[in-house]
């Protein structure tokens, strides 16, 4: 039976596919929920039926086809279309095949993934821009205007953060669960352009490449996947019998004689998007290094922003040794030094054996010393506690001597401006500058602090706040484009280079709910205890967004608004089993030695529930 005539068939319902011979459509697996069926002549699956439905509705529709369209013909008329029947296609200079491979997840009983893979290889002297797309009409339903998507949405949009404005996040969607019906939706992983150079704002920007689309009343759903360490554009479309169809889009540039491969996954699963996510990082992402295992034991992390003992009028310094004598009542698994610097960006150097730190605070600079900060780790250890050092992705106060060397490292915007980050506090000596990760001196500089830290200090973990800002576009002309290849390359070699200090040794990225950057470090400690972050039930909302780059890595978060944001806080970590953060310094003054006794009690004894 040709494959047309098949899913005409099987289009007229659940009673006329369940009328097919088996042997006729090459159904495998028939004792099993979910069949998935090969085209006649065809090794690439056509169909795939669950509980004797099938969800591929109309005879123009896929399981999982693709194209590759050249973006140089300006007649745009030069595509190849892979799918059964033309699996391997040698046109317009290029060879590229379309392959299928079935796997059981292991979230499931049966083979309920399907993986499609696009080899393609210039054959011609010249590079040539090709629109590479995976394309997918399959649908739980039918009753395509009940469609409904949860997507891992970054939480930029519920803290309205301007710092991502350039992608979008002022008009970023709020909500992870979202009605879409056949309407045109797209959304992001990574900046839009490094997927589609002519949009560079999105409404949607994913914290890892996953889409899930569910129909209430329905129990499968089909989420959609790609790799971890490429860009995409994720959209949905119409095709001509009007049925809506979902495609995984990328742009890349072959050099002549190149080859590239690129893989694609469609995920059939009963679960919530918590299961898709799993599905992915077994899949779409390729894990570089092994998670130190204490992280995972860690469930209250320290935070000092340089301190004072004495409360928010207090000359600062003393506040983490203070503190440090109640942490093994509040049972501190990680605590961080922060504000330990003489200038935000330049953190530690060998030949500078002491300095002032703090020097914009009314009550006077802290005088620092690299002794002074062996001793804190040291007794951090002699504790039970592991150390933890500070560092920023981004901000470099230009009061630092190192300055004039790196001012060409500064940001540039489309005004051609260098761009202030907007940060000014007590910790600033002179005005805070954004640094691009695509300028290579900027991130030597990263690289080099990192190994002082690691050489001179030794601490157990380094914690890089705010990595959501390794997205974003760079307009300096000379590099100029999106930040994202070169920030996730920096990130992997600043990990690389901490494990090499031992296997034990940790990089703890900042900010999972806002960018996937975790997907590359050891786990999560960033600052999320906000009103309008951790504060809004949507970003407790289960399956909650930021387990999507997470998964199983440790998070053990920063927490500013620490009493403030005690009841969120211990709500989220009862439902994901996972720490809280208790903090000094900043926005909240008490630390733990200031703390008044019936607080204190409480604190204890929500934090014992978490063991």
């Amino acid at each position: 039976m040709k494959r047309r005539n098949f899913l005409e068939i099987a289009g007229a319902g659940i009673a006329g596919a369940a009328l097919i011979p088996e042997q006729l459509i090459g159904i495998t697996r028939s004792n099993q929920a979910i069949k998935w069926v090969q085209s006649s002549g065809s090794k690439l699956f056509g169909q795939v039926i669950c509980d004797g439905a099938p969800f591929v509705r109309m005879a123009s529709a896929s399981v999982l086809d693709a194209c590759c369209i050249i973006v140089d013909d300006s007649n745009g008329k030069s595509t190849i279309n892979l799918k059964p029947g033309a699996e391997t296609v040698e046109q317009y200079q290029l060879k590229a095949s379309l392959h299928h491979r079935l796997h059981k997840s292991g979230l499931g009983p049966e083979e309920d993934l399907l993986e499609a893979t696009i080899t393609i290889r210039n054959t011609s002297s010249a590079i040539k821009n090709i629109d590479v797309k995976f394309v997918s009409s399959t649908h739980s339903s039918d009753q395509y205007a009940g469609q409904k998507l949860y997507i891992p949405i970054s939480a930029a949009g519920l803290f309205k953060d301007t710092r991502h404005a350039s992608i979008g996040s002022l008009e970023f969607l709020t909500d992870c669960d979202n009605q879409v019906g056949k309407e045109p939706f797209a959304c992001h992983y990574l900046e839009p352009m490094a997927s589609n150079p002519s949009v560079r704002k999105t409404k949607a920007l994913l914290l890892a490449p996953v889409i899930d689309s569910y129909y209430p009343g329905t129990p499968w759903r089909v989420a959609m996947f790609t790799e971890s360490s490429q860009a995409r554009e994720f959209m949905q479309t119409t095709n001509e019998q009007n049925i809506p169809q979902w495609s995984a889009q990328q742009r890349i540039a072959l050099k002549a004689g190149e080859e590239r491969v690129l893989r694609c996954f469609l995920h059939i699963h009963q679960e919530d998007s918590g299961l898709a996510w799993k599905a992915f990082h077994h899949y779409g992402h390729h894990e570089l290094a092994v998670v130190p295992e204490w992280l995972r034991e860690v469930k209250v992390h320290y935070y000092d922003f340089l301190s004072s003992a004495h409360g928010k009028d207090g000359h600062r310094g003393d506040g983490y040794e203070a503190d440090l004598e109640f942490f093994k009542q509040f049972r501190v698994g990680m605590a961080t030094q922060h504000g330990y610097y003489p200038s935000i960006g330049d953190f530690l150097q060998p030949n500078r054996p002491s300095w002032k730190a703090m020097q914009g605070d009314k009550n006077g600079s802290v005088e620092m010393s690299i002794k002074k900060m062996k001793e804190r780790i040291a007794a951090t250890r002699a504790v039970g506690t592991h150390p933890a050092v500070y560092m920023h992705t981004l901000c470099f106060d230009d009061a630092s001597p190192l300055f004039p060397k790196l001012k060409d490292s500064i940001m540039v915007n489309e005004q051609g401006k260098q761009i202030p980050y907007p940060w000014s506090n007590v910790d600033t000596a002179g005005s805070n500058w954004f640094m691009s990760f695509a300028a290579k001196d900027w991130r030597d500089h990263l690289l080099k602090q990192t190994e002082y830290i690691m050489e001179i200090l030794n601490p157990d973990a380094i914690v890089l706040d705010e990595t959501f800002l390794c997205l974003g576009y760079e307009e300096h002309p000379d590099r100029k484009g999106p930040l994202s290849d070169h920030s996730i390359g920096v990130i992997k070699d600043m990990r690389t280079l901490i494990h090499s200090y031992g296997k034990d040794k940790a990089l703890l990225t900042s900010d999972c709910s806002m960018s996937g950057m975790v997907l590359w470090a050891d786990g999560e400690a960033g600052d999320h205890s906000y009103p309008n972050l951790l504060g809004n039930p949507l970003y407790r909302k289960m399956p909650i967004r930021f387990q999507a780059p997470l998964c199983e890595k440790p998070w053990i978060p920063c927490s500013w608004h620490f009493i403030q944001m005690w009841e969120p806080q211990m709500d989220l970590a009862r439902k994901i089993k996972t720490g809280v953060g208790v903090a000094n310094g900043y926005i909240e003054f008490n630390g733990l030695k200031g703390l008044q006794p019936d607080i204190a009690a409480r604190i204890k004894n929500d934090i014992q529930s978490l063991f």
